[in-house]
């Protein structure tokens, strides 16, 4: 092969033909002569500067040679990321051909695709030349974390058009490079900021026709996270999948999750429940840390992790004294940060548990009290929920477990759990009324917090005119929802949302989806998008109204008939509906009317925020209508059909239980209050964690119990406003 061709315009340098060629290159420029191959080194040199394509500019510089000084021209300077990332190496704590060989090793990673066996090889030799590897990769993925949005430029027909972007091509290939080293260290201390990045690395920049700034990144970042292993990397995983709603990502986080399992022949459950991280609690959740005077101590409730300081005579403290907190600075920094990992944690366990409500999982008595009962963090939410102890010839014994022998009874009696006993999570479908309202008045009772919905849970059984569709829910039709909020609660629960956007007017209807792997059954939840209202920055049409729910055989694809649905995946499939509908219809905007919003919608409007309740709205009535008598405002409440009735000094004012909307009597005039916390409503006990109305109904409460102590002018005149 000829080379003279490199004496060509520079232009040509950078295009694919360049690529194409580039293993010939190598072979004709070995067989030539000495002198011939110093005339084209700089020739060889500018096209390696010139090429887009990473591993061609390496293999070109290969034949030139080693270049003098740190290589930092291999990175890009067309983003703010490529000027952080050649400080982070020309700073660096490495010996420069350290330095110089990681330079190359990231220069050369694959625009394209995944990484080759050859380049996973060479970068196990390139990290062992450094004395601190994961220094290096952290202060890489800290320039990327770090770095702004770029701006570029356009005039086209006579406008000026401005595109934002996060990097460039062959940065956003170097950045590829430093996660896919993370992930061959597999140094858990790097995990949080792989997260981060795939979290900002899939956030949408550029308004209605955006992208996310790099998906490549955001997949390989969660790919990474996996490679890393351990329990830790199984907690930020779910983080990620917490915390983003790109279906793309999330699938990529859940097939690694999938795959982690696999790897070690257990299935997806069966992984999470063994990968809960400890920190280094101890059996009661607590976790003491020596300090110069007096302790640290971490302590863990089942609802959160709380950090104090415990002084000398052991007695525990609000506040460290200064002087601690100056000689221990470093410890506490230390201890803050492994409470935020702690507290993701519980939050993580939080919504697993939950999940298992609907899974009907069961496990022998010693695999549930290693994985459940005896867990640090596991074992404090494990001893607020009901279990079922089942033997094969005996009754069920049904408990709160105190320890690993011994459980109370909803009528507060201590009882035996059987040694040869299968466990599972009680559900009150499957029990009947007297035990549902037993198992009611225990955590209220007993001041037991459970950590989701268990005891009063919502539920869902066939009515009437189910019975008379057969095979499809009119329940939650008709309602006006939020596609975007909707979407995101969805994929949270587990369902997967067809997007009803603006460039797909041929589609028919939305539909979000969820199997039930259990069951081989898949629920399904349709919609149709309100064609008048303009798209939203994500391109999706605003609002949609929900239509049918429907259950699918996943073996035969066909349609089952709602009598023949197992209630435990009838009732969690319409409980999720009713959130995904009760959260984000435009009746539980309370500023709705007052933005001048579609007026069309008024009537709707009020009759979702006055209407009858739904099944968590008699659920809240349950609540408080225990929880009221014992507050101090109780001498002003009444229950009155579908509100809590507060008597102020001023008027009085009717609560709706379903909404929290509010109606002042004698006319029924509206009362828009955005959505606060009151201080006493705060400090009360209430039996489970996630209902926001139930919360937002008690701070209304003690507002308007003194409703002449309000001094914000908005709601005030309101209430004088006759």
């Amino acid at each position: 092969m000829r080379l003279g061709w490199l004496e060509q315009p520079e232009a040509w340098w950078s295009s694919e033909a360049l690529r194409a060629v580039s293993r010939q290159i190598e072979h004709a420029y070995a067989a030539l002569p000495g002198a011939e191959q110093e005339r084209l080194k700089p020739l060889l040199a500018r096209a390696a500067e010139q090429v887009q394509d990473a591993a061609t500019a390496t293999r070109l510089r290969k034949l030139v040679g080693p270049a003098e000084g740190l290589r930092v021209d291999l990175i890009d300077e067309g983003d703010d990321i490529g000027p952080r990332l050649r400080s982070a190496f020309e700073t660096a704590d490495e010996p420069a051909e350290a330095r110089a060989a990681a330079l190359d090793l990231l220069a050369a990673f694959p625009t394209q695709g995944k990484p080759a066996k050859k380049w996973l090889t060479e970068a196990e030799r390139v990290t062992g030349l450094l004395s601190k590897p994961a220094a290096l990769v952290g202060a890489l993925l800290d320039a990327a974390l770090d770095a702004v949005d770029s701006e570029t430029h356009y005039d086209h027909s006579g406008r000026t058009y401005t595109v934002p972007h996060y990097v460039t091509a062959g940065n956003e290939a170097f950045l590829g490079g430093v996660v896919a080293v993370a992930g061959v260290l597999r140094d858990s201390t790097l995990l949080p900021q792989l997260r981060r990045l795939a979290v900002k690395t899939v956030t949408v920049i550029g308004g209605q026709f955006g992208n996310p700034r790099s998906l490549r990144l955001a997949n390989s970042s969660a790919q990474a996270m996996a490679d890393i292993g351990g329990a830790s990397s199984i907690t930020e995983l779910l983080a990620l999948e917490r915390s983003v709603r790109h279906g793309t990502l999330l699938r990529q986080v859940r097939k690694a999750i999938d795959a982690l399992a696999s790897a070690q022949g257990l299935t997806r459950d069966q992984l999470l429940e063994r990968a809960v991280e400890t920190h280094d609690l101890d059996a009661d959740g607590k976790r003491r840390t020596p300090l110069t005077r007096g302790s640290a101590e971490v302590v863990v409730d089942g609802r959160t992790a709380t950090l104090r300081y415990v002084d000398e005579k052991q007695t525990p403290r609000k506040s460290v004294p200064p002087d601690v907190k100056q000689t221990d600075a470093e410890t506490l920094a230390a201890l803050r940060n492994d409470l935020k990992a702690i507290r993701k944690t519980i939050a993580g366990e939080r919504v697993r548990l939950d999940g298992l409500m609907a899974a009907d999982r069961r496990w022998p008595l010693d695999n549930w009290r290693t994985w459940y009962l005896d867990h640090p963090i596991t074992g404090r939410m494990t001893r607020t929920l009901v279990w079922v102890f089942s033997t094969p010839d005996g009754p069920d014994v049904v408990g709160v477990p105190l320890d690993a022998a011994t459980l109370v009874t909803s009528s507060g009696q201590q009882a035996v759990i059987p040694p040869d006993a299968e466990v599972r999570l009680w559900h009150p479908i499957h029990a009947t009324g007297d035990e549902v309202r037993a198992w009611r008045r225990y955590p209220l009772e007993q001041q037991v917090v459970q950590p989701f919905k268990q005891a009063f849970r919502e539920l869902y059984v066939l009515t009437p005119a189910e019975e008379q569709t057969r095979v499809y829910s009119n329940r939650f039709a008709g309602h006006v929802f939020g596609q975007v909020q909707a979407r995101a609660l969805m994929k949270g629960r587990g369902w997967a949302p067809v997007a009803v956007a603006w460039w797909d007017d041929g589609i028919d209807h939305g539909v979000a989806r969820r199997i039930f792997d259990a069951a081989g059954i898949r629920a399904e939840f349709y919609f149709d998008p309100i064609h008048d209202q303009e798209p939203v920055a994500t391109d999706l049409y605003p609002y949609c109204t929900s239509d049918q729910v429907r259950f699918v055989d996943v073996r035969t694809d066909e349609t089952i008939e709602l009598a023949e649905v197992p209630p435990l995946v009838l009732t969690e499939a319409l409980r999720d509906v009713d959130l995904f509908v009760g959260v984000t219809s435009i009746g539980a905007d309370p500023e709705w009317l007052d933005r001048g919003a579609e007026r069309r919608f008024e009537t709707y409007w009020h009759t979702f925020g006055f209407g009858e309740l739904s099944a968590a709205g008699e659920i809240r009535r349950e609540v408080l209508e225990q929880l009221v008598p014992r507050l101090a405002i109780a001498d002003r409440c009444a229950f009155e059909d579908r509100y809590l009735t507060v008597r102020g000094d001023l008027r009085p004012h009717r609560i709706h239980l379903g909404s929290g909307n509010i109606l002042m009597s004698p006319n029924d005039q509206y009362l828009c209050i955005v959505a606060g916390r009151d201080s006493q409503a705060q400090k009360l006990f209430l039996p489970f964690d996630d209902d926001p109305v139930l919360s937002l109904v008690l701070s209304k409460a003690f507002l308007l119990a003194n409703d002449t102590a309000i001094k914000d002018p908005t709601i005030t005149a309101q209430i004088n406003r006759r």
